[in-house]
């Protein structure tokens, strides 16, 4: 199977390797993508750019189409970057692999028509338990009682809030989460915080632009407020139920425009940040990798939930995108989990995949 993924592949490393060829000749250009800091900068800022354009000019585009394409292998990205590669012991793992199936299940009662409040509670009961057994398991290993303590105050009074109000605790954390990313990127991958001021710069500067809602005319003003059949202010409808226009349609392109964001954090950049030394990888390295990681089973199950959800995508876009979004749901409950968990382990174990031997030079 190893054989047959690396062919699947190597067109793209063909690809890869003459876009580098060129970068190379380039003078400013080399002197950008041959370190990891300034590569991955350059990678972060770019897209954020590329993401701010496209919520602009095709928002809807990117609500719909986002997770359809992207959902899939970012959530694999999560499960490489936060679980396998971590050396993570057998009974957290344990516990992880039985909170993320709960959610599942939980999510799974509520599209068979499930009350969605009384879900929404259970939900949050159950992470609220699973990022407390976080906090205990990292502080086991660090004795970092009193950060814990600290950790535990807090995720009591998420716990306490959300039970009272767990319709808006939803709402919000279909927001929030998609700066999850960022953070764990800058606070368990990124080395160090000076090479990432300019793309977070441009990360916040472009999402207070989107949040004023002024951006809505320009896109009215093109003709792309509705497109495969959903308008940003249906859109609104879910992402910002009840709230006034500008602030409705605000947050709602906001929400395009960081879901984008949170996509490329683990799929473009954090990938670059967890191979040790100033080399990248090539796309039949990361396959290997991948096999080693999930298993051949594991990884026949990704591809097939990849293809899944694009096949039934063709008969219905949106509801396709809804089923999804809801159902992988864990994955940003787990990302809060493995923050409480690093937060009171003191950092996390580097890169167990790939060695400084491993990577290949960006040439």
């Amino acid at each position: 199977m190893t054989t047959l993924v690396e062919r699947a592949v190597s067109p793209l490393d063909w690809v890869r390797s003459a876009l580098y060829r060129v970068a190379l000749g380039i003078r400013p250009l080399a002197a950008l993508i041959t370190l990891r800091d300034r590569r991955v900068a350059l990678t972060a800022s770019l897209h954020a750019i590329v993401a701010f354009v496209l919520t602009v000019t095709v928002p809807t585009l990117l609500l719909a189409l986002g997770p359809i394409f992207l959902g899939v292998a970012h959530v694999a990205a999560d499960l490489r970057y936060l679980v396998l590669r971590r050396g993570l012991g057998r009974v957290w793992l344990a516990v992880i692999a039985v909170a993320c199936g709960v959610i599942v299940l939980l999510r799974s009662a509520q599209e068979l028509g499930a009350d969605p409040v009384g879900v929404a509670r259970v939900e949050f009961a159950v992470v609220t338990v699973w990022m407390g057994a976080a906090l205990v398991a990292g502080a086991a290993l660090s004795r970092r009682y009193g950060r814990a303590a600290g950790g535990f105050l807090l995720v009591g009074a998420f716990g306490l809030y959300a039970q009272a109000e767990p319709y808006a605790v939803r709402i919000a954390f279909t927001h929030l989460h998609n700066l999850v990313a960022l953070g764990l990127w800058l606070y368990l991958f990124r080395g160090r915080l000076r090479s990432s001021l300019v793309p977070l710069a441009l990360i916040v500067g472009l999402s207070l632009i989107l949040l004023s809602g002024r951006t809505y005319f320009w896109t009215e003003k093109l003709g792309t407020v509705q497109l495969l059949g959903l308008h940003v202010l249906a859109a609104s409808d879910w992402l910002a139920p009840g709230l006034p226009f500008y602030e409705a349609a605000g947050l709602t392109l906001s929400f395009a425009f960081l879901q984008s964001v949170h996509y490329s954090t683990w799929l473009l950049v954090v990938p670059q940040e967890d191979v040790r030394g100033q080399g990248t990888v090539t796309w039949r390295m990361a396959a290997r990798s991948m096999l080693r990681e999930f298993g051949r089973i594991g990884f026949a199950l990704l591809l097939l939930s990849a293809l899944g959800v694009l096949v039934a995508a063709c008969f219905n876009v949106h509801r396709t995108r809804n089923l999804y979004l809801s159902l992988a749901m864990f994955h940003g409950y787990l990302e809060l989990a493995l923050a409480a968990y690093f937060f009171a382990r003191g950092g996390m174990n580097p890169a167990a995949a790939l060695t400084p031997s491993a990577a290949v030079a960006a040439r």
